[in-house]
């Protein structure tokens, strides 16, 4: 994600609209977060707007506002988000969702230097396919697509995993209260086995479900991944065998030193069997220690 970085900060140096790419729950919106703290208007309003979200109906209104009287049940004038985010930054999360007759009023808007705030979209669709299919404005698109941001998959950010879950982890004993303070060696290998298709959205729901529901004072795999079971059927291979080696012998002996020496509470500390502690031992050539 350095490179990302560098490039939100060069970003967030010139006020251009930008545009976030990238698979659902990559973290799009931590990035516009990012953007706009890094920017001159880090003192004015952030502002997001999930287009999808909006019904088709209020749509118009939610964005631009509208003024009293102008429809049956407007008792009130309402600022819409663009005028709710001026002088700072507003996100439109998922773009490609925004109706075509409001793409014009937007682009209107821009083309005017009647936005008086960054303008940062977002969406995981290729925007350029939907300008060939004639779902999305081609000068809406050439006009938003000023700079481009991609956010990786969290499968292709190994590195990212252990500083991000505890990250994660802080932040979910700061709202649940005391709990696990730290991640397991076997469970920070058991992250990186994982192939995370929910990315970071995923990541956050299963630090906060163990930080929930964790007994001991740290995380280990069996809460991470409930639903896998660490003990093998015949014929499978455990989990802690398709993690690096490495990882998976410092996870041995950290929990064996923890443990005194006791093997069935170290099996304990990692939420595997006796039995499985004793193979992965053998295998390691650890058995004899």
């Amino acid at each position: 994600m350095r490179e990302v970085e560098a490039l939100l900060r060069k970003a967030a140096r010139v006020d251009v609209p930008v545009v976030l790419t990238g698979e659902t729950g990559v973290g799009k919106e931590v990035a516009a977060r990012f953007l706009h703290a890094a920017s001159a208007r880090a003192a004015q309003p952030f502002v997001a707007l999930n287009c999808a979200a909006v019904p088709r109906e209020l749509a118009e209104s939610t964005l631009f506002g509208h003024e009293r009287g102008a429809f049956t049940g407007a008792l009130a004038r309402q600022a819409g988000v663009a005028e709710r985010a001026s002088g700072g930054t507003l996100l439109l999360d998922e773009i490609a969702e925004l109706p075509l007759d409001l793409q014009a009023k937007l682009l209107r808007l821009v083309q005017e230097r009647a936005f008086a705030a960054r303008l940062v979209c977002a969406t995981h669709a290729d925007l350029a396919a939907q300008v060939q299919a004639g779902t999305f404005r081609e000068d809406l698109f050439y006009r938003l697509n000023v700079i481009t941001v991609e956010i990786p998959p969290l499968r292709r950010r190994p590195e990212d995993l252990p500083w991000l879950a505890e990250r994660l982890l802080a932040e979910a004993v700061a709202r649940f209260g005391p709990g696990p303070r730290h991640l397991a060696p076997a469970a920070l290998a058991a992250l990186a086995d994982h192939d995370w298709p929910g990315n970071v959205r995923e990541l956050r729901n299963r630090i906060e479900r163990a930080a929930a529901l964790a007994d001991g004072p740290e995380i280990a795999p069996a809460d991470l991944f409930p639903e896998q079971r660490l003990a093998p059927e015949p014929g499978s291979q455990p989990l802690l065998g398709a993690a690096l080696e490495g990882a998976t012998r410092a996870a041995i002996a950290d929990a064996l030193q923890r443990a005194g020496g006791n093997r069935a509470e170290a099996a304990r500390l990692l939420g595997i069997s006796r039995t499985t502690l004793w193979k992965r031992m053998r295998e390691l050539g650890l058995a004899g220690e």
